[in-house]
C-alpha cells in the first residue's frame, strides 16, 4: 500500500553493478545476465521503505561497496515527457521498480554521484 511519506533513505550494502546488456541465447531467446538479475534482486530485497505513488525524485550515491538511495516526493505537475530516466542508474531503477514505486516512469528527476 502506498504512503503519504515524502522521503525515505535506504543504505544498500552491495557493490554497484552496471546493468548488463541483454544477451542472445542459443535458442534465439534474449536474456538478462545473471549478475545483473542478482544485483537487481539484492537492491529490491534491501529496500525498507514505502512504495511511492506519483512523480518521484531519485538520489543515488555510489560508493565502492555501498549504494545510498533516497526517494523523495516530486512536486505535482512534473513534465509532459514520457519515458524513463535511464542509463548507468538502470540497475538501481530496475531493482526498485515495483518496490519503491509502481513504475520507473514515475521518476522525473535523478541526482547521482560516485564517491
Amino acid at each position: 500500500m502506498a504512503t503519504r511519506k515524502k522521503k525515505h533513505t535506504c543504505l544498500i550494502n552491495e557493490k554497484p553493478i552496471a546493468k548488463g546488456r541483454p544477451r542472445l541465447g542459443r535458442r534465439g531467446r534474449v536474456f538478462t545476465p545473471q549478475r545483473t538479475l542478482d544485483a537487481e534482486a539484492a537492491i529490491a530485497a534491501a529496500w525498507d521503505g514505502p512504495k511511492f505513488e506519483g512523480p518521484v525524485k531519485l538520489k543515488v550515491v555510489f560508493g565502492y561497496d555501498t549504494i545510498e538511495v533516497t526517494v523523495e516526493k516530486y512536486p505535482d505537475g512534473g513534465s509532459r515527457l514520457r519515458g524513463d530516466v535511464d542509463n548507468y542508474l538502470k540497475t538501481v531503477m530496475d531493482g526498485l521498480n515495483g518496490v519503491a514505486w509502481v513504475d520507473d516512469k514515475q521518476v522525473f528527476a535523478v541526482e547521482a554521484e560516485k564517491t
